[in-house]
């Protein structure tokens, strides 16, 4: 076994142990040896962590509660209203960034990234009569379908750093995504009546200087901000233990703690109102701890690390001109040479998939990201508008995304001007 391989397993070991350590008794597997090994044991101990923790909560609703105003589940402190979705969750810190003197921070949880997405620009539909957010044309596109739903209470207009802003009627709100290339620095410059920085952090692990870098650009210019994000993607260790978003509001005590009380509450009642409050049982028990967060922040950077290395290695190739890293450097996208329907870059999205498990990758076809296997999906290119094939190399030790690079390489060789296998 090569050093690589060696220090990989090693770490997978440490996640294994956090897993199993969750579960009355643990289940004490064998120490897993392979990369197909790791990916099976780690999802066999997610489902049984997640039936576990669904047996132990299934009977908790808004009539039928613990006998106890609080209950704890890992590091979560819970309590409910008188309605299911009044469910109140106290966790650790989601972002230790905002944790500082002066500065009111408040978390809520939600069943999904999108929910807490929805729940935001609602509850800022219902504060201001209309509100003018600022996308970069680069974010994601569920983001943009989402906010063109609200109109005409929320209008969408142009935002590129740097750039000077047009002017509205509306408040304006500059939504930051971590899908796009450009993450505002502390000296750059914001409007004057920018009312919030709304930030999606998906793409991005907690602790990470990109989000730090923009909550001191708020900051700096005394604005507020509101940051959300889907916990499935970087913060359930790969097994999408359960669908969790969250909302942090955050605001300077001494100048922004009257206009911003009145989104504390429309937040609130969007969640209740809307129902995509947090569910018990996706709140991850391995949360919270020093060892988690260790063993989080290595994973992330593992994946990137694989990432780069695989552009690397496309770059080099006759597919080099079509391949695109993004920014977060968790997946990149490969474009055919063809114009293919979204059918069609589906049925090759499989077909590449099926082509990487004959040569003994861990591949899989999966519309999502950040996981240990290599998931591969189709996926419609933000600028321009082309569909495009996803890869995201996950996380494995060097010689395996080497293996996939050549794959890749291998696969695209076999087709005739983008045509389908």
């Amino acid at each position: 076994m090569n050093d690589d391989v060696a220090t990989y397993l090693a770490r997978k070991s440490r996640e294994i142990a956090l897993l199993d350590a969750c579960l009355v008794p643990p289940l004490a597997l064998p120490a897993a040896t392979t990369i197909d090994e790791v990916i099976d044991t780690k999802l066999k101990l997610a489902g049984a962590l997640r039936a576990q923790r669904s047996l132990h909560s299934w009977a908790i609703t808004e009539t039928a509660r613990p006998p106890i105003e609080e209950w704890r589940n890992g590091a979560f402190t819970l309590s409910y209203g008188y309605q299911r979705a009044d469910l109140e969750v106290r966790g650790p810190p989601i972002y230790p960034a905002l944790e500082t003197r002066g500065h009111a921070v408040e978390n809520y949880y939600t069943c999904a990234g999108m929910g807490a997405a929805a729940a935001l620009f609602t509850a800022l539909s219902q504060v201001h009569d209309v509100v003018d957010v600022h996308v970069s044309r680069d974010g994601y596109g569920e983001t943009r379908e989402l906010l063109e739903r609200f109109a005409p209470r929320v209008r969408i207009a142009p935002w590129r750093l740097r750039r000077a802003l047009p002017g509205g009627s509306g408040a304006r709100v500059l939504l930051v995504d971590s899908v796009g290339p450009a993450i505002p620095h502390v000296d750059d410059p914001m409007p004057r009546d920018t009312a919030l920085v709304a930030f999606d952090t998906t793409c991005f692990w907690r602790t990470s200087g990109r989000v730090a870098r923009v909550i001191r650009w708020a900051r700096r210019h005394d604005v507020p901000v509101a940051l959300f994000r889907s916990h499935n993607k970087l913060d359930s260790f790969g097994i999408e233990y359960g669908r969790l978003g969250s909302i942090v509001l955050s605001w300077r005590r001494r100048t922004s703690a009257g206009r911003m009380r009145h989104l504390v509450r429309e937040t609130r009642d969007a969640i209740r109102l809307l129902g995509v409050a947090a569910i018990p049982a996706h709140l991850p028990p391995f949360a919270g701890e020093d060892a988690y967060e260790r063993a989080s922040a290595q994973r992330a950077a593992a994946i990137i690390c694989n990432a780069r290395r695989l552009y690397d290695r496309l770059q080099r190739s006759p597919l080099g001109p079509g391949v695109v890293l993004y920014a977060h450097g968790l997946y990149l996208t490969i474009a055919p040479s063809a114009q293919l329907r979204v059918r069609d870059v589906k049925r090759a999205a499989a077909a590449l998939c099926a082509a990487l498990t004959s040569r003994g990758l861990p591949a899989r076809h999966a519309g999502s990201f950040g996981f240990d296997f290599i998931s591969v999906e189709w996926f419609t290119d933000a600028r321009t508008k082309k569909n495009v094939l996803r890869v995201a190399p996950g996380d494995g030790p060097d010689a395996t995304i080497d293996a996939l690079g050549d794959g890749i390489v291998e696969w695209f060789g076999r087709q005739t001007d983008g045509a389908l296998p």
